[in-house]
């Protein structure tokens, strides 16, 4: 893997779908200095007719025909979740790198599966969390990380909408929910957000409300970190009324706002007169202090960032020059475990079944 390749490396996509077409298809077509669509497959014969039309590759049925070919370096397995795992292995098996549309896997255990099975091939093996380099992400850990608004108490994310939704992604047999496919990203987010710090999950709300099939679409959780903040992730699909983006509060400040625009306010404690505690009455009988804070405040447009491309770019280097993967399977196995303990703490008598 540290032999130096200028030549565009060959994909096959399989899976025509929303991620498989939109995101994975679109952003390497963006890239041809670095990748070339060698091969697509897809069942539906609208998608293999628009890829026909639309790309110059070769075009299958047959996910096995992609992962055969021979101008194939990279497979990317973008069809339904409950696949991900079984196809994976196959183009491991091959040869072949593999990026695995989330979720990588319903399990630690698979988890573990495909990177032991990416080690004696001696090949890439990773997921396509690109929320990771969402912008808004990298601003926040920015403000924190500076002290901006002292020690952070409650960091939550949310992902609300009202969505009856019917597609394969509503069923469990196929893999779908909200668990595996929004909240694994956030989740993901968070992780990355507290780093080393151990986390681990103190409640989960996992509901079916509004949308079709059997899987959830209402997902709340809270997780504590050592000596860290709470966190709270909420992706729903039966929000009438979304709340922000993100909402982070701390001893010195907070910040709150969307993808797009984000609010911090902070002030400088030790610019702050020093207060006691007193056992008398409330001057005034005020039931809080009547103190003016020297507050600041800030709107900070959040530039957007192409995260496909910053996936790709990543995945280049690694193939080409041996640089250090950004999305590897041991960072996804943490949260998987968690997904995995919001499942059994939310149900403890009828778990969803991980493994479909």
């Amino acid at each position: 893997m540290n032999n130096m390749h200028h030549t565009p490396l060959g994909v096959g996509v399989i899976g025509l779908g929303r991620s498989g077409w939109h995101i994975h298809v679109a952003g390497l077509l963006k890239m041809p200095e670095h990748y070339r669509v060698a091969a697509v497959s897809d069942p539906a014969p609208e998608s293999r007719t628009e890829a026909e039309q639309q790309l110059d590759c070769q075009v299958f049925t047959d996910p096995q025909q992609v992962i055969g070919h021979p101008d194939v370096a990279i497979v990317v397995v973008a069809s339904p979740s409950h696949t991900h795992v079984p196809l994976a292995l196959e183009a491991l098996a091959a040869g072949k790198h593999v990026v695995i549309e989330k979720p990588m896997a319903a399990s630690v255990g698979e988890i573990d599966q495909l990177t032991e099975a990416a080690a004696v091939a001696g090949r890439v093996v990773t997921c396509f969390h690109n929320n990771r380099f969402e912008a808004s992400l990298r601003t926040i850990t920015k403000l924190i990380n500076e002290g901006r608004i002292g020690d952070p108490l409650i960091i939550r994310r949310c992902v609300h909408r009202y969505s009856r939704r019917t597609d394969w992604q509503t069923l469990r047999r196929f893999g779908g929910g909200e668990l595996a496919n929004q909240t694994s990203h956030y989740l993901d987010q968070m992780l990355t957000l507290v780093g080393d710090q151990e986390v681990t999950i103190a409640a989960a709300d996992i509901r079916q409300t509004v949308s079709a099939g059997d899987a959830e679409d209402h997902v709340k959780l809270s997780l504590s970190v050592t000596d860290g903040p709470l966190i709270e992730i909420e992706t729903m699909a039966s929000v009438a009324l979304p709340q922000p983006a993100w909402f982070v509060t701390g001893t010195a400040g907070g910040i709150v706002g969307s993808a797009q625009e984000l609010t911090v306010r902070w002030l400088d404690p030790a610019s702050l007169p020093e207060i006691t505690a007193t056992t008398g009455p409330a001057p005034g009988r005020r039931y809080f202090s009547s103190e003016v804070l020297p507050w600041q405040e800030e709107q900070i447009r959040v530039e957007p960032t192409d995260r496909t491309h910053v996936f790709y770019q990543n995945l280049y280097e690694v193939i080409t020059a041996g640089a250090e993967l950004a999305i590897t399977p041991e960072s996804v196995r943490r949260q998987v475990a968690i997904l995995e303990d919001a499942r059994t703490l939310s149900s403890p008598s009828l778990p969803i079944p991980l493994s479909l």
